[in-house]
């Protein structure tokens, strides 16, 4: 009746303007409560509908726009750009027109599930592996005085190795290291100064390796294991967030039981050492950042994962089980995230029109693209008001040769964030620089999904390890009932397209390992594919708005940390890039799930400038 449908309505204008009253400015994690309000503004406007009335102007929408559609562009597809890209599509309305920005063909593309007997089309990082989310791994801060040394005898190491049969005759033979067998640890960084600062790298690409070299050493040298432990402390709150974004992701995806069936799964981890003290050093770690771990021995460990009984010096390694880290396949939840946010309206290109030709800061004088009608600046602060069209702040010229124009920029370009932060001036914003790992992806005997289900029966993974392991700075996971990826190494060797030709000792190492732990495997030195990533000088990503140029920011620097730590550092470009579309100040924290909060200033890449 009329009566019940006046009051009906009557109960929603008091509910909704009883919401408008506590959210008309959030500050809490301003990214999800634009949303919620949003959603509810939706709400608002559908009960109208059905009760027959029209909603006014004001109230159709939470944002109102002048002249134009604010536009943001995010440089790179990979894990740091697509996840950026999702971030942002949840904390800002639709009328924002995002696109990413993707050179490789392949981009986006799923180009390999880890269960099928090919290896990955897509160069990124993150199409080649089946990373594990290991917040211990986060711990570990290469920017500290003892790496500066090993990165000296690593190189070392393999510079004689790898030239052994042509100086064997120069050398003595017991000064020589023999990792052939697994009676030492084998080298894990190399160095090659030609290829960083020689005649085929470009101008830009040796003036990046200076820049980075240049922190690095100074984060190094100024760094004893406190200052390392607060760095690492940083790292492991990331990457805590990280796990509880990531596996809310999963679980509020309505095909997410699949999605995690699909990703392999997998839950704990072992890590290997050669010595009491090294183990207890681990374990001291994870109990400091409040992860919990424990002392196993080496028969409890193999009950966990038998084939630790494999590896020769087995009876002698002690084993630390971290019960909180998780295994996932990146590359199929990259995958998933490219389709969801392409489902939401976000504009994804790849090959020649993502592939970033040029990049030009127009107007270096801030800009807001939004007038906050709903959701008013706080006091004293004027409301933004949107440019005209020939106000953009930047413009992007694709290798397809077309032109668009931006009012902010995401530059999450993995190893080439610092050639691309060149083309603006702003390479010393972004001291980045390329480490080459590898990852050996082999498979065994098939085994059918009927193991498989018996072995999730019996309270196992249906994984091929029961718990993914690290060994001699080698992480061995596996996403799939018939797969095993190896991973490690660090090499600056420079970029990607001039290191083609840089010998390394990780394939035969790796596949050594690969071959013993899993003798009816197919692992070869072939399988084992370069991975560049990009690496800060102190370890910690670079993370933020660019001082010098209002809407840049920035969104690298992860290093092998990408899947560990991207979906928490993209929170923060979110939560940062809402702050300035909505024209309020700037916060001096992050506000991230699981209760962390984190200095901004840890993070920015306004930090080495």
């Amino acid at each position: 009746s009329s009566t019940s449908s006046s009051t009906a309505m009557g109960y929603w204008r008091a509910c909704f303007a009883s919401f408008q009253t506590v959210h008309t400015a959030p500050t809490i994690r301003p990214n999800f409560a634009v949303q919620h309000y949003h959603q509810q503004q939706l709400r608002y406007n559908s009960v109208l509908n059905l009760f027959g009335e029209k909603s006014e102007g004001e109230e159709r929408e939470a944002f109102e726009y002048d002249e134009r559609t604010p536009r943001i562009a995010v440089i790179g597809g990979g894990i740091a750009g697509v996840t950026v890209a999702n971030a942002l599509s949840k904390s800002i309305s639709r009328e924002h027109k995002i696109v990413v920005f993707e050179g490789d063909n392949e981009g986006g593309h799923r180009s390999v599930n880890f269960n099928e007997y090919q290896q990955p089309v897509w160069l990124a990082a993150t199409a080649r592996n089946a990373n594990s989310m290991v917040p211990g791994a986060a711990m570990h801060v290469m920017s500290q005085r003892s790496t500066l040394l090993k990165i000296l005898k690593d190189t070392t190491t393999e510079f004689v190795t790898s030239h052994l049969e042509r100086i064997q005759n120069y050398l003595p033979k017991e000064r020589i290291s023999n990792i052939d067998n697994f009676d030492v640890v084998p080298p894990y960084f190399a160095l090659h100064l030609i290829r960083c600062l020689g005649p085929s790298a470009t101008w830009d690409e040796a003036a990046s390796f200076v820049t980075f070299l240049r922190h690095f050493v100074v984060a190094s040298i100024t760094s004893g294991e406190t200052e390392a432990n607060e760095r690492g402390r940083l790292l492991q709150l990331l990457a805590r967030s990280n796990r509880l974004i990531f596996l809310d992701t999963i679980n509020s995806d309505i095909n997410g039981k699949a999605l995690a069936g699909d990703m392999g799964i997998g839950k704990g981890f072992l890590s290997l050492h050669r010595s009491e003290k090294a183990a207890m050093h681990a374990l001291d770690e994870c109990k400091m950042f409040k992860e919990n771990a424990a002392l196993l021995p080496i028969d409890d460990a193999t009950k966990l994962e038998p084939r630790i009984a494999n590896l020769p010096m087995f009876k002698n390694l002690f084993v630390v089980h971290r019960t909180d880290d998780y295994t996932a396949n990146s590359a199929v939840f990259v995958h998933h995230l490219v389709n969801k946010i392409k489902a939401i309206g976000v504009e994804y290109r790849c090959g020649e029109e993502g592939g970033i030709k040029d990049v030009i800061p127009v107007n270096s004088k801030r800009v807001h693209t939004q007038t906050w009608k709903k959701m008013p600046a706080q006091p004293d602060t004027p409301l933004a008001t949107a440019p005209s069209a020939n106000e953009a702040r930047f413009k992007i010229t694709t290798n397809d040769g077309s032109a668009h124009d931006f009012d902010y920029v995401v530059l999450a370009a993995g190893v080439n964030s610092p050639l691309v932060a060149r083309m603006m001036s702003l390479g010393n914003y972004c001291p980045t620089y390329p480490l080459r790992g590898y990852s050996l992806t082999a498979y065994t005997k098939h085994t059918n999904e009927k193991d498989a289900v018996e072995r999730r029966s019996n309270g196992m993974s249906a994984n091929l390890l029961n718990k993914p392991i690290s060994v001699d700075d080698m992480y061995c996971s596996s996403v799939g009932v018939n797969m095993v990826r190896i991973a490690g190494f660090g090499e600056l060797v420079g970029y990607r397209d001039k290191a083609k030709d840089v010998p390394s000792l990780a394939p035969s190492v790796m596949a050594r390992y690969a071959r013993t732990l899993f003798p009816d495997s197919d692992a070869s030195e072939e399988k084992a594919a370069p991975c560049f990533r990009p690496l800060s000088p102190d370890d910690i990503p670079l993370v933020g708005e660019v001082s010098s140029t209002p809407g840049l920011y920035l969104h690298t620097g992860h290093g092998t940390l990408g899947w560990t730590l991207c979906l928490a550092t993209a929170e923060c470009i979110a939560q940062a890039m809402c702050e300035d579309l909505r024209g309020t100040d700037k916060k001096s924290t992050y506000e991230l799930p699981g209760d962390v909060i984190v200095e901004r200033s840890k993070l920015s890449p306004n930090r080495f400038v």
